[in-house]
């Protein structure tokens, strides 16, 4: 009994103390959050030894009063993206496949890009968004469905239904979605489905292609994409509130998803799930990105000191940029962005949220942000300024 009351002293040092030691962040985050316009937001601070600072602001659920906590649950759109990268170093690792392998050497079924019929697409390709694979909006605006633990009191379902979803379809797994979109005889393949550059020479940010990639490495395992991450990520870094699908057990936790108006979306699902539907919670994020410092700097766990390297490596050299990218946007490592400041990470939105996350390879720390509120408009309103000024305010602060 002595032992596990030791036990569990160690872990409110580790995971506890952070809140109260710096009390002057927290005052300064508190006033940020009063005058804010956010539901509730979750910050960490980070380094390889573990949490600096964690904390949390506002409500899960604004009707209930219900806190937003260490352990309070939401999808963390495109961030989601990083673990397709670690996913696919692991695959790699484990031999089965190279990075620089033709999709259709893996694939049922067959991709080219229409105007370049012969031009091999590559999965690094996937993974630098240079593949020609383009999201078709007409399409993947519409990917979303609701399901079992969707509320249907919610205002907004029914322009959930209307806007995000196609009623009564059938294509709802990740795998009959791709066959139908990629392939030429599938049911929604449009030329305009792939850019008119060939592949490997322009750069189109595709969630499809990066769905893809994950797919490749359920199609390659023999094991589902969901199940991949569990055992090789998830449970090694003891991440026991991160799933890319709703349970039961995560549903209890899951924060209430606002729009701008603070009206509060259905909980939902998405085809093209690992493009953005990792649900977790700052303290399991926390425990992933400390993760990805300790391997950026030789002593991470999950992957070989060469897999993080790739992982992290800039994939465009500086002269050789792509077609169509933005020398001010972040270079690309494996799914991961790096910006010209050196740091190393991701951005996040989907319907209801927003995220963060960054770590800085020079003073070996990294921060998170979550948020339980879209700053961007599905109905193309434009981007939320006050939420992001809010926001740049809170991720300065944590700078400090």
């Amino acid at each position: 009994m002595k032992q596990i009351f030791v036990v569990f002293c160690c872990l409110l040092l580790q995971f506890g103390y952070s809140q109260n030691q710096y009390p002057e962040l927290t005052a300064k985050l508190e006033s940020i959050y009063e005058k804010s316009g956010f539901p509730g937001f979750a910050v960490a601070i980070v380094n390889e030894n573990g949490i600096v600072y964690e904390n949390t602001f506002g409500f899960a659920d604004l009707k209930n009063k219900l806190p937003y906590t260490t352990n309070s649950v939401q999808n963390i759109g495109s961030v989601s993206k990083t673990f397709i990268g670690v996913a696919l170093m692991k695959a790699v690792e484990l031999g089965y496949f190279d990075l620089d392998a033709d999709v259709n050497s893996v694939l049922p079924f067959q991709v080219s890009n229409w105007d370049f019929p012969n031009e091999p697409i590559t999965i690094r390709q996937l993974a630098t968004h240079t593949s020609s694979i383009v999201d078709n909006e007409n399409v993947y605006s519409q990917t979303f469905y609701p399901n079992k633990y969707s509320d249907l009191k919610s205002l907004l379902y029914n322009d959930f239904i209307k806007f995000s979803t196609i009623p009564n379809r059938t294509d709802l797994e990740l795998s009959t979605f791709l066959k139908s979109y990629l392939p030429q005889d599938g049911k929604l393949y449009d030329k305009t489905n792939f850019a008119s550059e060939k592949p490997g020479t322009a750069f189109h940010y595709s969630n499809i292609a990066s769905a893809l990639a994950a797919y490749i490495i359920e199609i390659k395992t023999g094991v589902p994409f969901d199940q991949f991450c569990k055992k090789y990520i998830f449970k090694p870094l003891q991440m026991h509130q991160a799933s890319w699908k709703l349970t039961d057990s995560i549903v209890k936790n899951h924060v209430k998803i606002y729009n701008r108006k603070k009206q509060y979306y259905p909980l939902y699902s998405e085809i093209t799930y690992p493009d953005g539907s990792l649900k977790t919670s700052i303290r399991d994020l926390s425990k992933y990105l400390i993760e990805m410092i300790k391997g950026f700097n030789g002593s991470g766990e999950i992957l070989s000191e060469a897999s993080f390297k790739t992982l992290f490596q800039k994939q465009f050299p500086d002269d050789q940029l792509p077609i169509d990218f933005d020398p001010k946007e972040p270079n690309s490592g494996i799914f991961w962005r790096i910006k010209s400041n050196g740091q190393i990470g991701h951005t996040g939105s989907d319907l209801g949220v927003t995220t963060f996350m960054f770590f800085d390879p020079k003073t070996k720390t990294g921060k998170i942000f979550l948020t339980n509120v879209e700053f961007d408009d599905p109905q193309k309103e434009g981007i939320d300024e006050k939420r992001v000024s809010d926001f740049l305010k809170v991720w300065k602060t944590l700078d400090n």
